[in-house]
Formats: structure tokens, sequence, C-alpha cells
């Protein structure tokens, strides 16, 4: 739903956003963004060439193809239709960048 809410739907709102990226170590789970009780939105997209695996938790807890995977180019949303406080970690069998932007109330 990036730019595209239905017109029946609740739209979050949020006054302060984190732009960044993280880099990812082949084989190394690694946090993206910590736990966020005033979490309204984030995205994660990936510019690599690789897939990259969110885990939904901690690092710990997620490998290579265990979680949600972003295929080169794609992206991953958490919004008002899914909206998940906790942390974000990621995953892949290569070295690469995962950008994301968070956004808070």
């Amino acid at each position: 739903m990036l730019n595209n809410p239905r017109t029946n739907t609740f739209v979050n709102k949020f006054d302060t956003c984190i732009n960044n990226y993280k880099s990812l170590i082949k084989n190394i789970a690694t946090e993206i963004i910590p736990a966020n009780q005033t979490r309204a939105y984030a995205c994660f997209t990936n510019n690599s060439s690789v897939d990259i695996t969110l885990i939904l938790g901690k690092s710990i807890d997620g490998t290579i193809n265990k979680g949600i995977v972003i295929n080169p180019n794609g992206n991953y949303e958490i919004n008002n239709l899914n909206l998940y406080l906790g942390k974000v970690s990621a995953i892949s069998d290569s070295d690469c960048q995962l950008s994301y932007a968070e956004c808070s109330y």
C-alpha cells in the first residue's frame, strides 16, 4: 500500500520518520530496528541483487528463507493493516544493504 491507501481505510498519522540503511554481512542476522511501541509505519527496501530475509523478532529466531523474503528490488511494509511493534532483524547469504524508513507518532 505504499502511497496507495484505500479510501475506506483508516490512515495512520505520524510526525517522526527515520530513513536509513543497514549493511548485512553474509549469513549473520542483524537487528534492523528495535521494538517501538509508537511505530505507525515502516518500509524495508531491498536495493541489492540478492534475496534478504526479514525476521520479525530476535535475530537468533530466523535464518535465510525462514521469515519474510524480500526479493531484489522488492519491499515490505508494516502499516495499519499489519502493525507490528516488535524488533525487526534481517539476514542474507551475501553481503548487501537493506534500506528502511520507520515512522512513529
